[in-house]
Order: C-alpha cells, then sequence, then structure tokens
C-alpha cells in the first residue's frame, strides 16, 4: 500500500455524471487531484485502489507516472 501518482485518461464520451462519480471516487479513497485537463487526471491515491479506479465506467487507462527529481540546466551567457 504506496501513495502514488497516477495518470488517468477518460473515454472521449465520458459524460458529466461519469465523471462526477470517478471524481467522487477519488474523494472517497482518500485520493488528491494533482491536475486535470481536457480528458485526463493526474491524481495520487494508494496503489491498492488501481482498480477500482480503472473498473469505473468511463475510464480508459490509469497508469503510473514518475515524476524523477531532474535539474534544469543552467545555462550562462558571459558578455564582454
Amino acid at each position: 500500500m504506496v501513495f502514488e501518482t497516477y495518470l488517468i485518461s477518460l473515454d472521449s464520451n465520458t459524460s458529466p455524471t461519469e465523471l462526477e462519480q470517478i471524481l467522487r471516487t477519488l474523494e472517497r479513497i482518500k485520493g488528491k487531484v494533482n491536475m486535470f485537463a481536457q480528458k485526463s487526471i493526474i491524481a495520487s491515491f494508494d496503489n491498492a485502489h488501481v482498480d477500482t479506479i480503472r473498473n469505473k465506467t468511463g475510464v480508459k487507462l490509469v497508469g503510473g507516472i514518475n515524476f524523477k527529481g531532474r535539474k534544469v540546466k543552467k545555462i550562462v551567457k558571459i558578455e564582454s
């Protein structure tokens, strides 16, 4: 039982009612919605509940994502 971040991809014809049910399920399992954009949700929740979300009507895909701590390269311009 590990708290992980997942991408939840929704079907193109997911209704607002189905979306509401998905969000209520995330709330019920103590999940946290990190970002919502068009037909995708990035949410963090316990990995024991992946099948619960995957089996909801309107969900096309549930996949784990990893944000590795990559550093941004610093570009310095030296002027003379």
